[in-house]
Order: C-alpha cells, then sequence, then structure tokens
C-alpha cells in the first residue's frame, strides 16, 4: 500500500520512506490519525472520487469529542464511573426495542428534564446544581448527535436552549460573568434555531433581569428587555412578562424616569391579569409567570420609585404568597424592605435588617443576586452615613466593598 501510494503521487521512495509510510497506514487502519496528507494518493489509487473516499475525514469525532465532555464533568464532580456506565447502553437497546422507538418521545423527554432543572434553580444552592445540569448537557448533547432526523435535531433545539439559560442563570449565581455572558450567547443561538417565540422571547427576558443583578449598565438591561418586547410583537402570552419586569425595575432605577417605571408596572399588572394562575416554583416555565413574580416586581420596583405605601404592599404580598423552601426569592424581598428602610430615613435599622437577612441564609445559598442585593442597601445608605458603625460593620461583616469601589 505504501508503494501504491507513493506511486500515486509520483515519488521513488527509499526503503526507509516506504517503511514510515507503512507504519502511517497502520495508524489510519486502526482509527488512530486520518490520512490527509495521503488522500488524493489513495482517491488514484482506488479510482474513487476523493470526496467519496473521505466523506467523514472533516466530520467532527463524536467519541473523542464524548470522552473530552466526560472528563469536563469528571472535574465538576460528576460521577462517570464504571459501575454506572455500562448501564446506559442497555437502557438505550431497550428503549429503541419499544414500539415506536426512543425517537417518538425524544423531545418531549428532554423538554421535562428543562421543566425540572428550572424547578430546582429556584430551591437549590447553585453549586450544588451545576453537576446535574452540566451531565444532562452532555447526555443532551450524545441526543443531538445520534439523531437521525435533521427534524429530530430541530426539535432539540428547543430544550436545549431553554437548559442553557438556566446554566448561563447558573453560573452568574456563582459569579461566573464571562461563562454566563457566554452561555446567555449560546441560549440565544439555540432557542432561534428552535424557531419558538415564546422561547426566544423567554430567553432575552430573563438575559434582561440576569444582568439588572449582575449590575451590568441599565442601558444594557434596558435594551435586551426591548429586543424581547420587539420579538412578541404585543403576544399576550406568559413568556414576555420577564421582559416587562426587567424593563419596569431598570426604569426604577435610573433618575427622572419614576413615571415610566409606574407606567411599566401597569403594563405589565394588565398583560399578568389576563393570564391562568401559576404556583410560585412555575417561575422559570416558559409559558406561566406566577403572582409572587408579579408581586416581587412590584415590590423592587415601587421601592426604587419611591412609592412606600405601594411598596411594602407588595413586598407583604410577596413574602405571604411565597414558600419557605424559596429562601433565596423571599431574602430578596427582605432585602428589598431594608432598602426601602434606607430611603426612608431609618438608615441603622435598615442595615441591620439586611445583615439578619444575609446571615440568615446558608452560605451556598448566598448567591450573587442575594449579595448584589445586598450591596442595593449599602448603595441607599446617603454619603454622610457611610461612616456610621452599623454601616460599617454591615458592610464589612459581608465583605460588600464601598460605594466607590463597586
Amino acid at each position: 500500500m505504501a508503494r501504491a501510494l507513493f506511486t500515486a503521487s509520483g515519488v521513488t521512495p527509499t526503503r526507509q520512506q516506504i517503511d514510515s509510510l507503512a507504519r502511517q497506514i497502520r495508524g489510519y487502519e486502526r482509527g488512530e490519525h486520518l490520512p490527509r496528507d495521503w488522500t488524493s494518493a489513495y482517491a488514484n489509487v482506488f479510482n474513487i472520487d476523493e470526496d467519496d473516499l473521505f466523506a467523514t475525514v472533516n466530520a467532527p469525532d463524536h467519541d473523542e469529542e464524548r470522552r473530552r465532555l466526560l472528563a469536563c464533568l469528571g472535574l465538576l464532580g460528576v460521577e462517570t464511573a464504571s459501575r454506572v456506565e455500562p448501564l446506559e447502553p442497555i437502557r438505550q437497546a431497550l428503549t429503541s426495542a419499544l414500539p415506536g422507538g426512543a425517537e417518538e418521545h425524544l423531545v418531549q423527554d428532554w423538554e421535562e428534564i428543562a421543566f425540572e432543572h428550572g424547578h430546582a434553580f429556584l430551591i437549590t444552592p447553585p453549586g450544588d446544581l451545576l453537576p446535574d445540569l452540566a451531565a444532562d448537557f452532555v447526555a443532551l448533547l450524545d441526543t443531538v448527535n445520534s439523531a437521525k432526523r435533521n427534524a429530530l435535531q430541530d426539535n432539540l433545539c428547543g430544550p436545549a436552549g431553554k437548559l442553557a439559560a438556566l446554566m448561563a442563570m447558573t453560573v452568574s449565581s456563582l459569579g461566573e460573568r464571562r461563562h454566563a455572558r457566554n452561555w446567555w450567547k449560546t441560549a440565544r443561538h439555540a432557542a432561534d434555531a428552535s424557531k419558538d417565540r415564546d422561547l426566544r422571547v423567554w430567553v432575552r427576558g430573563y438575559e434582561a433581569m440576569n444582568a439588572l443583578y449582575a449590575a451590568r449598565p441599565l442601558s444594557a438591561v434596558l435594551r435586551l428587555s426591548q429586543d424581547a418586547l420587539k420579538l412578541a410583537r404585543g403576544h399576550g402570552g406568559a413568556a414576555v412578562l420577564e421582559a416587562m419586569a426587567a424593563r419596569a425595575q431598570a426604569l426604577a432605577m435610573i433618575n427622572g424616569r419614576a413615571g415610566e417605571a409606574a407606567a411599566a408596572m401597569r403594563d405589565l399588572e394588565a398583560q399578568w391579569e389576563r393570564l391562568p394562575s401559576a404556583a410560585p416554583d412555575d417561575r422559570l416555565a416558559t409559558g406561566a409567570w406566577p403572582e409572587t413574580a408579579l408581586h416581587h416586581t412590584a415590590a423592587f420596583t415601587y421601592t426604587y420609585t419611591g412609592d412606600t405605601a405601594l411598596a411594602q404592599r407588595a413586598r407583604s404580598a410577596a413574602l405571604a404568597r411565597y414558600p419557605v423552601s424559596m429562601r433565596r426569592q423571599r431574602a430578596q424581598i427582605e432585602l428589598l424592605q431594608a432598602t426601602g428602610m434606607v430611603r426612608d430615613g431609618d438608615v441603622v435599622a435598615g442595615v441591620e435588617h439586611a445583615g439578619r437577612t444575609v446571615e440568615g441564609l446558608a452560605t451556598a445559598q448566598r448567591t450573587t443576586t442575594i449579595q448584589r442585593a445586598a450591596h442595593m442597601v449599602l448603595d441607599a445608605v446617603p454619603d454622610a452615613d457611610l461612616a456610621r458603625p452599623a454601616v460599617r460593620d454591615y458592610r464589612d461583616t459581608f465583605a460588600l466593598p464601598a460605594a466607590d469601589e463597586d
């Protein structure tokens, strides 16, 4: 074979060159590497078109990719031991043998997995959720790569976009801003590929809200929310409400735009009233937006517009409806209460209330969203009060930077 390849290339080889190429050929045949420098010669020898003979040369090596991804899971602490791995081919074989095969149910199965991760995100410490979410991503990638029909691959873009958005929220909650930005891009691309308008709007709305709590410029929050609203084109579903909420909250934080924020809040309430009721833990479902979300948004918006009575009413309503299991969400409301107290002039009581709230959360639940809400209490403190012992103690206890360091 080595001699034939040299002849096809018009080269008269030495014995050493023949032996060297022969060793390479054995590597080709074992699948260790591809004969990229010899593809034309192979085509000449076998009298087969080069594109036909080497159609898979540039195709991704899924086995190699999967090994790399499993190694990444190992670094995240995900169990990939041989004790578990042999069971999966058995399960897949049984599923394929059932009437209709596995493909008939794949999209529904993955939508259910995405839905369950959405529930878990609301109550699970993000560091605990991350490995499970990553493991399901690897499994989903296997499913997409092995899908026999392009239509099936297209339909899997929906759950892929939802899971990518949840991954963006999770890594953002862990303070990984750069990774979060990249995951949001992936979520948008997957959602767009799905052609599902509600999902496309939903992803952009939650990216806008995430940007608000990541302390990105308020102009960026408004731009992201406006992108979602433009995509929605007046559609009356639940998917657009997060974008509307992010817009109302961002406007409330901009000096001189309190009137616009209040108007945005009224539009949001009118849209929400047309929806069926939803449970608090359906907050991250594409087709639902529960009452707790409405009161939470109102509490934030009215706290920053200075409508004290409306803010207190919304905070009380949110706390009355949030289940005890949603500790982070309840803590956010309490931190809004502290912010309102400080803005109303009760600085010491406000920072002390905020301190008790943060201390009441397990360390694993003190996400960047909680840290940002805690810092917003400090942001509300007038410059003249920053040196007060209660304020200094609050800042030092939770390692919050001074106002001019943020």
